[in-house]
């Protein structure tokens, strides 16, 4: 049985910058109920089993959605985790609460990267690499979360994925420090996974592991790159929403097994970022029962070497890439999933 470990957005609550730049109240269920149809054939998924639920208000959800996940296949979840340096933090109040749950399998990645106002080119808030004296605080503010028994660990070191590591510009002095504070408090180390990137990037040395979901967004062909151009580049949105094929991307994409131990596959739940950008979003087509049962296949025969996989994602409805059950295809996903993950 592979360890099955699912991205999971903390965005559900409100907080004073999102009402600050998006409105009063403002969380990512209000994209997901105004989203709108752009492309025949596109369905916006909406929650059913659980629900508009708060992450802060409903300290209950956590229980309930890692009862379903694992019930299904799915070990743990990833909880996405923003640190933008010097201690500046946003939407931590998830973490906060999972740290006093002793139930369920979690572990954190590092969200490493600005946030913008993409429709008008606003920079909110800065990615900041400030040097070791922050990555010493920053490890510090995780370490109680590492010692946790159900903090989610392999070969007895905690887990953590960096979602950019290339954009980290002293990269070896992150790893280096944190490994060093590893043992300094009488932890096996760190399990470090890493988000786009290859086996041609040239840090894959720092990690144990690594797998790139750049394809997701990534033109195939001539004429998807002058429509990705034209919508996301020059924002000529009457030619949008760019559209691409899932089942021409992930049908084959794990197919031949790889014989490098580091190299994961990921696990795409759909994609559908017009509900977060509108006309200026990315729509997968072809993301059907069929598809996604020969892509998770795939996926868990892709390296026997290996048995992380991770999920993207379990929650991130404002991308329509979710695993939760919906109104498009209930649990049937998560059935999938525990059917073939055995």
């Amino acid at each position: 049985m592979k360890k099955l470990i699912a991205y999971y957005l903390p965005q559900f609550h409100e907080i004073k910058e999102n009402n600050l730049w998006w409105g009063e109240g403002f969380t990512e269920w209000r994209l997901v109920k105004s989203a709108k149809q752009y492309v025949r054939g596109q369905r916006i998924r909406k929650p059913t089993t659980l629900g508009y639920y708060n992450l802060v208000e409903d300290e209950d959800i956590y229980d309930k959605q890692f009862e379903l996940a694992q019930k299904n296949g799915i070990y743990g979840f990833c909880l996405w985790t923003y640190w933008f340096g010097n201690g500046e933090k946003i939407l931590e109040k998830p973490l906060e609460i999972l740290k006093k749950n002793e139930n369920v399998n979690y572990c954190i990645a590092w969200a490493n990267h600005s946030w913008y106002n993409k429709s008008k080119g606003i920079l909110l808030k800065e990615q900041k690499y400030l040097g070791e004296k922050d990555y010493v605080n920053f490890f510090n503010y995780l370490l109680p979360h590492f010692k946790k028994n159900n903090y989610i660990k392999i070969d007895d070191k905690p887990v953590v994925t960096i979602f950019n590591p290339s954009q980290i510009p002293d990269l070896d002095v992150f790893i280096n420090t944190w490994l060093s504070l590893a043992k300094e408090n009488n932890l096996e180390g760190i399990y470090f996974v890493a988000e786009h990137t290859s086996s041609e990037s040239k840090y894959t040395n720092y990690f144990d592991a690594y797998f790139n979901s750049n394809i997701i967004n990534m033109p195939n062909n001539l004429f998807e790159k002058i429509i990705n151009n034209i919508v996301r580049f020059k924002k000529l949105t009457i030619f949008g929403p760019v559209v691409f094929d899932f089942k021409d991307r992930f049908d084959h994409l794990f197919k031949s097994k790889t014989k490098d131990k580091k190299n994961i596959p990921f696990i795409l739940t759909g994609w559908d970022t017009t509900i977060r950008h509108k006309k200026r979003g990315i729509f997968h087509k072809n993301f059907d029962l069929n598809s996604f049962e020969n892509h998770v296949g795939n996926a868990i025969n892709y390296n026997p070497n290996n048995d992380l996989i991770i999920v993207k994602s379990w929650n991130e409805w404002a991308e329509g890439n979710i695993l939760e059950p919906d109104n498009v295809f209930d649990d049937k996903l998560l059935k999938i999933i525990k059917n073939l993950n055995k």
